[in-house]
């Protein structure tokens, strides 16, 4: 027998399917997220470094703040990362509370954006933007200290700069790249953030900044003849994509690789990338097959070696209790169940529903306990048709679409 402990943070999410490997990514990063919840700190693994930090919690956070009880948790968690900031450079440490480590200016100090947004969207609560904005301004004045003709170059003297993390293969992805990715990424936020608070003036200038990032990036990254951004190493192509950047070669070219490549070689934030533009983009059934996939690189290559928790490198080295891969989990109810909030919704006040049936998946039930009240679905399909059963327990505005 084994005692398993960790912070009071309940799970409040179901989900289930007809295809065993979607089950157990389900069930593992439930297992992994929560040995990872202790003091208010969501580490990155319970057993070597056990620290908080910035890259896998923004990464992840969406996932658990949807599936677990843990508002509060993460309300805590937001002032760490505020209170290791560097008041005078604007520089947000790799890990919160602080403690020696490294990371990367966009993945990692982006939780300074990225954090009090998601946790805006799914409760509502603006407080922690109006809060959080003069922080959010400053950590552009670090990334513009670090860069050169427009692009991050660089982070704190002697440590890494890192892009992206714990691709399938030796890093090839530019930093750079990456970097100006998130740079793009959270200028959007932040966009979208002053017009909610009603700061026009501030929205319109940093539209400016984000178009002239946009414009450095295509210059230094984008082939116009084969549609490639970064030659499409490692999912490149995917975080342009992600962008609304170039042409739609850009994606033809992702679909066209992972057709055939059939397992996972991006990291820790290409691999949930190209998750949710499978979904997004109608290309579900690759989704589902990659997840599915028994490859070298593969969810399902850590379940046949007897894993019951996720790893932090494909190749099983150093931890196996590391949740950042399981991000992707949150698409299993955006897409397969087909439970989301509406893009213009903040708080879970909007709810669609739109399962989809998909090649391997037969059947699928679960549910999410949203801030307005749980909403569940149960469908099937056999050889007398198709079942469909939503449960609703909110007060939202929920639409259903089914074809």
């Amino acid at each position: 027998d084994c005692a398993v402990v960790h912070a009071d943070v309940e799970n409040t999410s179901a989900f289930e399917c007809s295809n065993p490997a979607i089950n157990w990514i389900y069930d593992a990063f439930i297992r992994t997220q929560l040995s990872n919840m202790h003091c208010g700190i969501p580490s990155d693994c319970p057993h070597i470094e056990r620290k908080g930090y910035t890259g896998d919690g923004q990464l992840t956070c969406e996932t658990v703040l949807n599936l677990l009880d843990a508002q509060t948790f993460y309300r805590k968690w937001l002032y760490d990362i505020f209170d290791c900031q560097d008041r005078k450079s604007g520089h947000v440490q790799y890990t919160a509370p602080y403690t020696h480590c490294g990371g990367g200016p966009g993945g990692w100090g982006g939780a300074i954006i990225e954090v009090p947004y998601v946790y805006y969207k799914i409760f509502g609560d603006k407080s922690v933007l109006s809060e959080f904005l003069p922080s959010m301004l400053r950590y552009f004045e670090y990334l513009e200290a670090h860069s050169e003709k427009g692009l991050i170059v660089s982070d704190q003297p002697g440590e890494w700069c890192l892009g992206d993390w714990a691709t399938a293969e030796k890093i090839a992805i530019p930093e750079p790249y990456i970097n100006g990715y998130f740079y793009i990424k959270y200028l959007g936020r932040m966009v979208e953030i002053a017009k909610l608070l009603d700061s026009e003036d501030l929205a319109l200038s940093l539209e400016k900044h984000r178009d002239e990032k946009i414009r450095v990036l295509l210059d230094k990254y984008y082939d116009s003849k084969s549609g490639n951004f970064a030659g499409n190493v490692q999912g490149a192509n995917l975080f342009a994509v992600d962008l609304n950047l170039g042409d739609e070669r850009a994606f033809e070219h992702v679909v066209d690789f992972y057709s055939k490549y059939g397992m996972f070689d991006a990291g820790i934030f290409g691999t949930d990338l190209l998750i949710k533009l499978l979904f997004e983009r109608g290309h579900g059934d690759l989704a589902v097959k990659l997840l599915s996939s028994e490859g070298k690189y593969s969810f399902g290559n850590w379940k046949n070696q007897g894993a019951t928790t996720l790893w932090e490198h494909w190749d099983g080295d150093r931890s196996l209790s590391h949740p950042m891969f399981g991000a992707v989990v949150r698409y299993f109810f955006y897409y397969i169940l087909g439970i989301r909030q509406a893009p213009n919704s903040a708080g879970w006040e909007k709810i669609i529903v739109e399962p989809h049936l998909y090649d391997t998946i037969d059947w699928a039930t679960g549910h999410l306990t949203t801030p307005r009240g749980l909403v569940g679905i149960n469908y099937g399909r056999d050889d007398k048709g198709i079942r469909l059963t939503v449960t609703r327990e909110s007060d939202a505005d929920v639409t259903l679409i089914f074809e």
